[in-house]
């Protein structure tokens, strides 16, 4: 990443982190982009309850400041815009990961993909998405 897109990684860290609880140890903003519907973005997070992984809805600031930052990073990236971002933060350190368009299956949709993302960032464990708007 280059330094232009630094105040939209520290923004993006800064309003998940807010939407997550206290206790949050690990961080995971989910994005997709689809070219007929826009972005769709989610927040997951793990604290001390062993085997809980929970979904706040991800607030329209922060949808707004992802929005922006796929705008900018298309223009220094050359393959274009990230059709799915992945935004952890774990132990106060992020990692950013993107797919493109050409990394994606036909077949797959964002129903198949986020679960195997939340999979892979948090281990097995069950989604809470009782209180999706806390």
């Amino acid at each position: 990443m280059t330094t232009d897109l630094d105040p939209y990684l520290q923004e993006m860290g800064r309003l998940a982190l807010e939407v997550a609880a206290d206790a949050a140890t690990k961080v995971m903003i989910y994005a997709e982009a689809d070219p007929e519907e826009g972005l769709s973005a989610d927040i997951y997070f793990a604290d001390d309850e062993p085997d809980v992984i929970h979904y706040r809805l991800c607030p329209p600031m922060l949808e707004a400041v992802i929005d922006a930052f796929r705008d900018v990073a298309r223009l220094s990236d050359p393959r274009g815009a990230w059709q799915v971002m992945r935004y952890v933060v774990d132990d106060g350190a992020f990692q950013v990961t993107f797919r493109y368009e050409d990394d994606l299956e036909e077949h797959e949709d964002i129903s198949e993909r986020r679960p195997l993302a939340i999979a892979e960032v948090f281990g097995p464990g069950l989604v809470d998405y009782s209180r999706p708007g806390l």
